[in-house]
Parts: structure tokens; C-alpha cells; sequence
């Protein structure tokens, strides 16, 4: 066999376990920058899901404070309705301070004057879950009587001699739970949404009416496990990366999703890098190869 043949051989017995070597590290680099994207996202969801659940929890304070009332100790609806228009005042994240008794009949809606007829309008399994457990819930978004506009509610019981004479209700204002998104500052081209039990809108941004149905994929996500990452579309149709987390204390779902093209980018910085650093050391390596091979045959 020729010298230079042999220094072929050679140079490509040196060079293939550089180029595998190559491949391997982008591979591994690859998962680690995709798992660190995703903690990242999961993450921020947890953290934007500890400040909404932060807020629910100052709501069902609230309210218990009020179903505290002596006024509905004593059974007098009137004076706590005036009560209850007076506390609405001061939470500007609430639309109304609703009560009705455990037979599901509307006693007072902070809204309206006291004395007008008012509709029952808890229709969702919210209140029946009062009843039952003798504790607060909240509910999914749905829409009601006083306040027409699908919003989600915060229930508490007013117990006496042991057992729920009346539900105290609270809708949330949309906005201002949009607002605590908001807060949290991601850059303009992300996706965060908050969706219910049954995975429906509670607020987004982007915004998207309040009670309209998480996206296809998403919903499909929250079906097979409740806190994860996948690969979707918006409800914009836009291709994503998306951690989401589910509370324990209201059972809603908080996603982050992330634009496809951001996250594959850094894929493909690296397999650009790697690329390239492994062709320039092929590239030495079959210029010495020639080299040496011509100084041989002379």
C-alpha cells in the first residue's frame, strides 16, 4: 500500500472518533439546553401560579371575615347586605359580594339596592362543594345573574349550629387577575394563560374572552398528566414550547408557552458551533495528511 494511502487511513482512524465524539456532544448538549428550557418554564409557571393562588387565598379570607358577621348570626339580611356593598368597595378585584341560602335561593347582591328580586345563579358545582364539605371553594368560570360577564367565584360557608345556612360568593374580575400575569414580565412573544377545571379561559395573555376553551393541545396536555411540557400550537396558531403547572388549592392550570423558533434556535446554534469546529479539524487534518504524504514521496 502507498504512503500516502496509509496516511489517509490514518488520518481518518484519528478523525472519525472526533466526529462522533462531535455528534455525541451536540446530542447531549441538545437534551441539556432543552430540559433547561424547560425547568426554566415550569418554573416561572410555578411561580405565576403561587401568586394567583396567593390571591385566592386573600379572597377566601376576606370573605370569611364577612360570613362572619353578626348581622347573619342574627339573620338580618338587610344590614348585611349594607356590609357587604361597603367591603365590595375595598377589593377592587371582586364584581360583586353574593349571598344565598344552602336552599339555593339569592338573598343579596352587593350591586343592586336591597329588596330587588335576584335571581339564583350558581349553576356551577362551586357551591354544591360549600355545601358538601362545609368549607370554602372556587369555582370555574361561568356566568351569572347579577354579573353576566363569565367569571370564576369564590365561595365561602356561613355555618351555624353546625351546619351551611347560607354561601357567601365573590366573582373575580378578570382584568385583575390578568393583571397578576402581567406581573410576572415575560418577554411580549411568550404565552401565559390561566384555565379552569374544565379548561376554559380565566385569563391570558394575549387576552381572549374570559370563559373561551383552552387550546387543543393544551387541554390534551392537562388530560395526560397535571404539570408537564409540550409541543403545541396557540390559540393564535402559533407553534410552541409549554410548561404548565396545576394548583392544589383551586385545581386551575397555569401554562408558559414559549415560541417554537426560540427554543430551536439555540438547537441549532449548537449544532452550528459543534459543525463547524468539527469540519475545520478535519479540514487541518487532511491539509497535514497531504503535507506529510508529499514530503514522504519525495
Amino acid at each position: 500500500m502507498k504512503p500516502h494511502r496509509q496516511l489517509w487511513l490514518l488520518v481518518a482512524g484519528a478523525v472519525a472518533p472526533i466526529a462522533v465524539f462531535a455528534v455525541v456532544a451536540a446530542l447531549l448538549l441538545v437534551q441539556h439546553e432543552r430540559e433547561t428550557v424547560e425547568r426554566d418554564a415550569i418554573g416561572r409557571a410555578r411561580a405565576a401560579m403561587t401568586a394567583v393562588d396567593a390571591h385566592l387565598r386573600a379572597a377566601i379570607v376576606a370573605l370569611e371575615t364577612l360570613a362572619a358577621s353578626k348581622s347573619l348570626e342574627a339573620g338580618d339580611i338587610a344590614a348585611f347586605h349594607e356590609e357587604s356593598q361597603r367591603a365590595l368597595r375595598t377589593q377592587p378585584g371582586w364584581m360583586n359580594i353574593g349571598l344565598a341560602s344552602a336552599a339555593k335561593v339569592q338573598l343579596s347582591d352587593a350591586v343592586y339596592v336591597y329588596g330587588k328580586p335576584a335571581l339564583f345563579s350558581a349553576s356551577e358545582d362551586s357551591f354544591d362543594a360549600v355545601l358538601r364539605g362545609a368549607k370554602a371553594a372556587i369555582g370555574n368560570v361561568v356566568a351569572g345573574s347579577a354579573v353576566q360577564s363569565p367569571t370564576a367565584r369564590v365561595r365561602v360557608p356561613v355555618i351555624h349550629g353546625g351546619e351551611v345556612r347560607y354561601v357567601v360568593s365573590a366573582p373575580l374580575n378578570p382584568k385583575h387577575l390578568a393583571e397578576l400575569l402581567q406581573a410576572q414580565r415575560l418577554p411580549e412573544d411568550w404565552v401565559i394563560g390561566l384555565v379552569d377545571r374544565e379548561k376554559r379561559v380565566v385569563a391570558r395573555i394575549p387576552a381572549v374572552p374570559p370563559g373561551a376553551p383552552a387550546s387543543d393541545n393544551f387541554r390534551e396536555a392537562i388530560e395526560r398528566e397535571p404539570e408537564g411540557w409540550f409541543y403545541g400550537r396557540t390559540l393564535e396558531g402559533r407553534a410552541t414550547y409549554a410548561g404548565y403547572v396545576t394548583s392544589p388549592l383551586s385545581g386551575w392550570v397555569l401554562g408558559i408557552a414559549i415560541p417554537a423558533a426560540a427554543v430551536e434556535s439555540e438547537v441549532r446554534h449548537i449544532f452550528t458551533v459543534l459543525g463547524v469546529g468539527a469540519l475545520c479539524a478535519c479540514a487541518v487534518a487532511a491539509l497535514l495528511a497531504w503535507l506529510i504524504a508529499g514530503r514522504i514521496s519525495r
